[in-house]
């Protein structure tokens, strides 16, 4: 027969009885052992340990706190959305005309004011016409250009 210093095997631990007395455990040793061989014996090469593979992380969990933090975000964010969907909303809506209107159509060199003179009924002041054609076709200047279309209100 013959011994073979061995190196432990990577899955099970060698224990060797422990010197103390009373203790009735065996202490683990990672150190190499003899194991006896028979004739004919080859040995085998080490194989190379294999790294376990990655763990998945953990799934996030919320404690209660984390919870509420992250509904009160959500709800904000949601009142921010309809507050700015509200306010888009009421930008592309206009307010519909509170009379009758006509449309008229720009002529070369005739001036916003000319045009709210020639619209206004007898005794109408002329400044309220030429705000409420401002305000109809949403002007923000007094320039017009020839061929230009405006709602005036019909009188």
């Amino acid at each position: 027969m013959s011994a073979l210093l061995a190196p432990p095997p990577a899955t099970a631990r060698t224990t060797v009885p422990s010197r103390r007395r009373g203790s009735g455990r065996a202490a683990p040793t990672g150190r190499p052992r003899l194991q006896l061989v028979g004739p004919g014996f080859v040995p085998q090469p080490a194989l190379p340990a294999v790294a376990p593979a990655p763990a998945r992380p953990a799934p996030l969990t919320l404690t209660r706190r984390g919870r509420r933090v992250a509904a009160t975000l959500v709800l904000l964010l949601a009142a921010a959305a309809a507050a700015a969907l509200g306010t888009w909303a009421g930008l592309a809506v206009r307010e519909a005309p509170a009379g009758p209107v006509s449309s008229v159509t720009v002529e070369p060199g005739q001036t916003l004011w000319a045009l709210a003179a020639a619209t206004a009924d007898p005794g109408e002041d002329v400044r309220d016409v030429l705000a409420g054609i401002t305000d109809l076709n949403q002007l923000d200047s007094d320039v017009l250009r020839a061929g230009q279309v405006l709602l005036v209100p019909a009188g």
